[in-house]
């Protein structure tokens, strides 16, 4: 009797999350509608859409099998998500949002050098060195070699329009 309401309780939570993580997959899915369209050149038969299609689908099938506690062994109950994973996720939101306000670049410099911050490196010039280096190599690689176009922001958009 007590296993059968451990059970349950534990199901109950694995529904919501499968709910959370099915209700993602159909937003992420219903904006890949609105992706760039990718150059001709580029292009070898997927567009841009289908690899985030294909992921999301797998995760939604995960997330429905999760919620009829198929291949789900009775397990203990895991310890808390540390308080360092909670500050991580809101620092990546954070990061979204700054690449709206000034593009990829300038953001993804500032979460490198964020995260390492967040993570206990204190030396700084190696922290803004990597970031650097990082971000350089990124660029020379997506938007040089491959010719990608990223996100300028807002502020990005009215000084290089």
């Amino acid at each position: 009797m007590a296993a059968s309401l451990e059970a349950r309780r534990r199901g109950g939570a694995d529904r919501r999350v499968a709910a959370v993580a099915l209700a993602f997959c159909a937003i992420v899915y219903a904006h890949t509608y609105w992706f760039d369209e990718v150059p001709a050149a580029l292009m070898s038969g997927l567009g841009a859409e289908l690899f985030p299609r294909l992921v999301l689908g797998v995760l939604a099938v995960l997330a429905v099998l999760l919620a009829f506690n198929i291949g789900s062994p009775a397990m203990d109950e895991p310890p808390p998500v540390p308080r360092q994973v909670w500050i991580t996720g809101g620092a990546l939101a954070g990061v979204m949002g700054l690449l709206a306000l000034v593009g990829m670049w300038p953001a993804c410099f500032a979460a490198l050098v964020g995260l390492g911050l967040l993570w206990g490196e204190r030396r700084w010039p190696l922290l803004a060195v990597s970031a650097a280096v990082q971000v350089a190599v990124l660029y020379l690689l997506f938007v040089k070699l491959l010719g990608g176009s990223f996100p300028k922001g807002l502020l990005g958009s009215l000084i290089w329009p």
